[in-house]
């Protein structure tokens, strides 16, 4: 996108802090990162890190400046200026420790009623504004743009933002979190109290995206507007020829919940059962997500092992230097539910690799289903095809050659940094108009 252009004021909303370290941080990178910096600002809601070179003016309200608020009755919330001189400083306060594994179990479990709770804290707490008010009519944002929220107070947030600007509101859905999923009493009773707001949200929206053409067309059917396929831009270049030795080096890197660390674990067990004794193929696995005991040893094995966490652009250098980047999906039906109408971001990572790509997951999700149908990935939808192919690659590597070259002159152009950005601002332009 040409710096010369005019680039509206626009405020994003997010949960987490615009980081690179989480997917919404690196999306909003992805689509913002040629946008004037000056007319850029952002709501985030956790006592988090901020790491990116794009935006610098934020406010964040964490559940600790709520309380603070509420033992002071002072405005809630703090305004940050944020730059590279002034970084190490500003983050100080907003390290996140350790988590034990009390906290751990909870991110993974996510009970119900801890979001109860959650949300009272917010509908009493979210209240002394004042600080919040001066923030907006000081950035007078033109544009509001926020991933709809499968919580409910984000939502709350971006209605009174709407209220005091009376921006435009450009809305980006990358999971189905409208449908009933879970029939539980107080599961359904959550959803019913989310259903209402998604329904305001879609309502005071001017222009909406969603993360695949079948959650696209579901949106479209279920509230009456268009919605937009959106995916992550990527710097998508020619593969280069790789040399391949024993063992091969297979990377998943994300998010393991939602029972892909169960394919995962299938993947290990695969290279276990063809392996004979030998090293024919070495699983690393990249996650940031808490592990319980039973996820450490099905994943921590002689074939494969769970690395650290690391920086986007480590993640994009381990990732080219793969002979295979891993797509996994679960098989249970609960999490199928979940993440039918999905697409990973990581996709566009494995894609901008330059790597072969391995999907393993339900045929019947939209982003095995993607993979599939570009005729350039390795598809497995059962333990037995995982065993099959990784077999065929061992008969044939030249498999894990051809297949990056074709990926790329499938998804080159719909992937394209330049051209998604370009089609954001045009996008935004038009509402404006």
């Amino acid at each position: 996108m040409n710096q010369e252009k005019k680039h509206p004021r626009l405020l994003t909303i997010s949960v987490n802090a615009w980081s690179e370290s989480n997917s919404i941080g690196i999306f909003f990178s992805s689509h913002f990162g040629a946008w004037n910096k000056e007319n850029l600002s952002n709501i985030y809601l956790r006592n988090e890190k901020i790491d990116n070179k794009y935006c610098s003016q934020y406010f964040r309200i964490a559940e600790i400046d709520i309380l603070k608020s509420m033992l002071s009755n002072k405005s809630l919330g703090i305004e940050i200026s944020y730059n590279e001189k002034n970084r190490a400083i500003l983050n100080k306060g907003n390290r996140k420790v350790k988590a034990n594994k009390f906290i751990e179990s909870i991110k993974r479990i996510r009970p119900i009623s801890i979001l109860f709770l959650r949300e009272l804290f917010w509908s009493v707490g979210f209240r002394n504004k004042d600080k919040l008010k001066a923030f907006l009519e000081k950035n007078k944002p033109e544009v509001i743009h926020m991933h709809c929220s499968g919580l409910i107070y984000p939502h709350k947030v971006l209605h009174y933002c709407h209220k005091i600007t009376n921006a435009k509101v450009v809305l980006f859905c990358g999971d189905e979190i409208y449908s009933y999923k879970n029939f539980m009493p107080l599961a359904r009773l959550y959803q019913f109290f989310l259903r209402i707001w998604i329904k305001k949200t879609v309502k005071i929206s001017d222009l909406n995206y969603a993360a695949t053409p079948e959650l696209c067309n579901y949106y479209s059917v279920v509230f009456g507007k268009t919605f937009n396929v959106l995916y992550k831009g990527a710097t998508v270049i020619p593969p280069k020829p790789k040399t391949h030795k024993l063992p091969m080096k297979l990377i998943y890197a994300g998010n393991i919940l939602w029972d892909r660390w169960q394919t995962l674990s299938l993947i290990a067990k695969a290279i276990n059962q063809i392996s004979n004794g030998r090293q024919l193929y070495k699983l690393e696995i990249y996650t940031n997500n808490g592990l319980s005991k039973k996820m450490l040893s099905a994943l921590n094995t002689e074939y494969s092992e769970i690395k650290k966490a690391v920086a986007y652009e480590e993640v994009k250098r381990i990732l080219s230097v793969a002979d295979i980047v891993i797509h996994a999906e679960g098989f249970t039906e609960k999490f199928k539910k979940i993440t039918k109408y999905s697409f990973s971001t990581k996709i566009v990572d494995c894609v901008q690799s330059g790597s072969c790509i391995m999907a393993v997951g339900p045929m019947e999700l939209a982003s095995i289903n993607f993979l599939k149908n570009t005729n350039a990935a390795i598809i497995a939808n059962s333990y037995e095809d995982i065993c099959n192919q990784l077999q065929l690659i061992i008969s044939d590597s030249k498999i894990i050659d051809e297949m990056p070259l074709q990926m790329y002159f499938v998804v080159k152009d719909k992937f394209d940094l330049k051209i998604i950005r370009e089609d954001i601002y045009n996008d935004i332009i038009k509402i404006l108009d």
